[in-house]
């Protein structure tokens, strides 16, 4: 079978963790994503090259501390990846990366994928965020909508920091402790001002789990 992202014929290796999973990559791409804890890393947000960075430093100056789990980071293949997933829609890749979000153990009621505008959903017509929540094992719930608007992707990271918090609550979450879930950590703005909004709502506890972080 052909890998979906190098397009190279490979042969499967078939083993009983596995044989339920639909293989898409070779050995070769698969090898090169690399998981996070491989490096020393931020206590937070699992950047590499230092136990707590200074985004995060200046996040809990501000008394936002917020714990995020990346399971992988964000180098030439994750890249790749994510061009194929999320701007050209080949949702069936994300398949290589199940047993990996399964696997995901985090304290929480409910699991709250980072909503994509309304524009932005009728554009992509699917959440990469949601589907990656759908994946892990627990109870996802729907309670941010976020409004119209310039994507973080293209913003700068000042124009980032400087843009108003687009989220909002739709549901009480009062007492609920939340696990946030998105597809890149790059600056964390996006899921400290999810998590904002749902603490101002009356939410127990927030942490996150992203798929990639940006290096």
């Amino acid at each position: 079978m052909n890998c979906q992202l190098c397009g190279q014929d490979y042969l499967p290796s078939w083993t009983l963790s596995n044989v339920w999973t639909r293989q898409t990559l070779c050995p070769t791409c698969k090898i090169e994503f690399v998981k996070r804890g491989e490096c020393g890393e931020c206590e937070d947000c699992g950047k590499p090259g230092t136990l707590l960075c200074s985004d995060c430093q200046n996040w809990r100056n501000k008394g936002q501390q917020l714990v995020t789990h990346p399971l992988f980071l964000y180098q030439t293949q994750a890249k790749a990846f994510m061009k194929r997933y999320k701007f050209l829609g080949d949702t069936a890749l994300l398949d290589v990366f199940k047993t990996e979000l399964k696997k995901v153990k985090v304290k929480q009621d409910w699991i709250v994928p980072i909503p994509l505008s309304p524009a932005r959903l009728r554009e992509r017509r699917f959440n990469q965020a949601e589907l990656m929540a759908r994946m892990m094992r627990g109870r996802v719930r729907l309670v941010l909508e976020r409004t119209d608007g310039v994507a973080f992707s293209h913003l700068t990271r000042h124009d980032r920091l400087e843009r108003d918090n687009p989220y909002h609550v739709i549901q009480p979450v009062t007492g609920k402790t939340i696990l946030l879930v998105d597809d890149v950590y790059t600056t964390g703005i996006t899921l400290h001002q999810a998590a904002s909004r749902l603490y101002e709502a009356g939410a127990k506890e927030i942490s996150a789990v992203t798929l990639f972080r940006s290096v």
